[in-house]
C-alpha cells in the first residue's frame, strides 16, 4: 500500500466515523509530521482537527537525567519530558466538545480549537506513551538510523539553526534512548510504517489483519 492509499484509506474511515480520535507518532525526523498534514489537508477543515504535541514536551529536559546515563540529558523519548496530564485532559476535552487554547511556540502561534468538530489527529511523541484508549486508531512510523540522521540535519540546521556538528553530536544520544525507552511504543500501535531509506512499507496493520482472518486467508 502507498502513502496515497492510506491517506484515502484513513478518509474514508474518518467521513464514516469509524475513526474520531486518530493518534500518529514515532520517533524524531520519522516522517510522522508530514504525513499528519498530508492527511489533515485531505480532510474537511471545517470537521477536523490537528493537535500537535511538540509544544507539551517540556522545555527544561536538562534538569532531568536517566539514571543510567548521569552524563546525558533527557530527550524526547522518554516519557518524563512530556506533559502527559496536560495533554490527556486537552484531548479529553475536544472529545467532550470543549474548546482548547493550543499553547504558543517560537515557531507556531496558538490557536483555539473547536470541540464541534467530530474528527481530532493528535501528532507527535507524546501519543506513544498515552493510553491507547483515547485513539479509535493509532499510527507509528519509525526509520532507520542512517535516515533519521539524514533528516535531522536537513531539518534541524535549517528550521530549528541548529549546528550540523551539534546535531551529529547529539545524535546517538538520542538513538541510543529510542533504543531503550521508546522503541517498545511501535509494538501498541494499530498500524506500523518503516520509512527508511525515505520507503513507505507498511509493517503491521491489525485492522488488515483481523480482516483477513476473519475471511481464513
Amino acid at each position: 500500500m502507498k502513502k496515497k492509499d492510506l491517506i484515502e484509506q484513513l478518509v474514508s474511515e474518518i467521513e464514516t466515523g469509524k475513526v474520531r480520535t486518530l493518534g500518529i507518532y514515532g520517533h524524531g525526523a520519522s516522517g510522522k509530521s508530514t504525513f499528519a498534514q498530508e492527511l489533515y489537508q485531505a480532510l474537511d477543515a471545517e470537521k477536523a482537527n490537528l493537535l500537535e504535541t511538540d509544544p507539551y514536551i517540556t522545555s527544561g529536559r536538562y534538569l532531568v537525567v536517566p539514571k543510567e546515563t548521569p552524563d546525558q540529558k533527557v530527550t524526547a523519548c522518554l516519557p518524563v519530558a512530556h506533559e502527559l496530564a496536560s495533554l490527556q485532559r486537552d484531548i479529553l476535552a475536544l472529545q467532550a466538545g470543549m474548546d482548547v487554547l493550543t499553547i504558543e511556540e517560537p515557531w507556531k502561534a496558538s490557536e483555539v480549537l473547536s470541540g464541534a468538530k467530530p474528527t481530532l489527529i493528535v501528532e507527535g511523541m507524546s501519543v506513544g506513551f498515552l493510553p491507547k484508549e483515547l485513539f479509535d486508531k493509532t499510527i507509528c512510523f519509525y526509520t532507520d538510523e542512517e535516515t533519521e540522521l539524514e533528516r535531522r540535519l536537513g531539518r534541524d540546521t535549517t528550521v530549528r539553526k541548529s549546528e550540523a556538528s551539534f546535531v551529529r553530536e547529539t545524535h546517538q544520544i538520542r538513538r541510543g534512548q529510542y533504543r531503550r525507552y521508546y522503541q517498545e511504543t511501535e509494538k501498541e500501535a494499530d498500524v506500523l510504517i518503516n520509512q527508511s531509506q525515505n520507503q513507505f512499507q507498511i509493517e503491521k496493520d491489525y485492522l488488515l489483519m483481523n480482516y483477513l482472518i476473519g475471511k481464513d486467508i
